[in-house]
């Protein structure tokens, strides 16, 4: 579900796969996480959503030709019923034709080998709806960081078969030689998928990968070849996804008035469940692992912090591109960020980390020092679960008391002036980045830290 570009999965036939039944190991086996969507409304430290048509990370349409917006509104994402419930609507909102949901727990809950199991009721697939239940590689850029597709309902070849609510797939995607590389599954259920709730049952370990429904397999990948293969995203840490399109390449339907799939249609969650027994397993809560409020320093040697980056550890300085190391005396310890950029090409760097739990900075600021003299425009930023959010120091406008003289001044820009902010799950805490500038620009960059309110 998550790329630049997407055709018609080369799905192979499933044809006479045996059922296979629960071991008994599973079935003695307690969860070690598990979601019953028991409480009033969607539990924030477990899922976040994205939101939007994926133009605001450059992949529009979320790189499927998908037709909807995707919003964290009740009406599209909710919980009622104890299950939650994913809508998607024909309605126009902010340009698009239809609305609906995506969650994930990225940042916040992330695990590596295990069986995952879901009880789901899927919507009537029709012509034009996709629910997909599915997992992303915690580490990387796509497809880098892997995929793993549990279910999907709605493919173009369902639809032309006249299957479009028996057929279900799964799939995975990865890089192989420097590209993208893809392997797929289905099979028939023998009624239709939407008439009731199905059990999705994942088994992941070094070995396979083997999805059923209600006992059927429909997909099975080998993934012990690590280096033959390239199958090194198959064996880190994932995140789930859950989330209702409408049209795309997956379903072969790009015009809005082709969807005559029932609308509103929705997808319901009952329960998920995960359960772990082998030796190299792994789950990460994000919860379990929030930084303590106070001042947390991103690129910083003061004393009395809550906690720090340790580069060369847990975090690193890239530079993007066209900016030159200059020396530089710091504002504070022993190393300054100081960097001069040509004229005429664009300039950035980065600092990145793994997933930080910085909720509890919620209503706080981004504060560091700087001093530089040019009147070019450049851009502060923050990498979170949504993205990129960025905001703008442009001669005249804001400057969150950036003074352009030369000499240093401490910047405060407050958490909520950047856009679609996630705290739970920073990945770049602090990043730099501008359009060619009409002349060289020197910036030095010292004393970065997060400040709770």
């Amino acid at each position: 579900m998550d790329r630049t570009s997407r055709i018609a999965l080369p799905i192979a036939a499933c044809a006479g796969l045996a059922a296979l039944a629960l071991s008994a190991a599973v079935q003695a086996q307690t969860p070690v996480w598990e979601e019953n969507f028991n409480g009033a409304s969607i539990d924030g430290n477990t899922w976040t959503y994205d939101v939007g048509t994926g133009c605001q990370i450059g992949i529009c349409g979320w790189g499927n030709s998908e037709l909807q917006y995707y919003t964290s509104r009740p009406e599209n994402a909710r919980v009622e019923n104890g299950n939650l419930v994913i809508e998607a609507r024909r309605e126009n909102f902010e340009g698009s034709p239809f609305t609906s949901a995506r969650l994930k727990t990225e940042g916040r809950v992330h695990f590596k080998y295990g069986t995952l199991e879901a009880r789901i009721r899927t919507p009537q697939a029709g012509n034009g709806l996709w629910p997909a239940y599915w997992m992303l590689g915690a580490i990387g850029v796509w497809p880098d960081r892997g995929e793993i597709d549990i279910m999907e309902i709605g493919h173009v070849d369902g639809i032309a078969a006249g299957m479009a609510n028996r057929r279900v797939g799964g799939a995975v995607h990865w890089n192989y030689g420097g590209g993208h590389a893809s392997h797929g599954d289905f099979a028939d259920f023998p009624t239709n998928l939407h008439d009731d709730y199905r059990t999705y049952r994942m088994t992941w370990d070094p070995q396979f990968i083997r999805v059923t429904v209600d006992g059927l397999q429909y997909f099975e990948m080998a993934i012990s070849d690590i280096e033959g293969a390239s199958l090194h995203e198959f064996h880190q840490p994932h995140f789930l996804l859950l989330n209702l399109a409408v049209g795309g390449t997956y379903t072969g339907i790009t015009d809005p008035n082709a969807i005559t799939a029932p609308l509103p249609g929705r997808m319901l969650v009952d329960w998920i469940r995960l359960y772990q027994d082998h030796p190299d397993s792994e789950l990460q809560i994000g919860g379990d692992s929030a930084v303590p409020a106070g001042r947390f320093g991103v690129y910083s040697e003061q004393g009395g912090l809550a906690g720090a980056l340790d580069f060369g550890s847990d975090a690193d300085l890239f530079v993007w591109n066209n900016l030159a190391p200059i020396n530089a005396a710091p504002f504070e310890g022993n190393e300054a960020m100081a960097f001069r950029a040509g004229a005429g090409q664009w300039f950035g760097l980065g600092i990145l980390t793994d997933y930080r739990n910085m909720s509890a900075y919620a209503g706080g600021a981004l504060k560091f020092h700087m001093r530089t003299t040019t009147s070019s425009t450049f851009k502060i930023g923050i990498n979170t679960s949504f993205g990129d959010s960025w905001v703008d120091f442009a001669a005249g406008g804001p400057d969150y008391g950036l003074v352009r003289d030369g000499q240093w001044h401490q910047v405060t820009v407050p958490f909520s002036a950047f856009y679609e902010l996630d705290l739970h799950a920073v990945k770049q805490m602090f990043m730099v980045v501008a359009d060619p500038p009409a002349q060289d620009v020197e910036l030095v960059v010292d004393n970065v830290y997060y400040e709770s309110p």
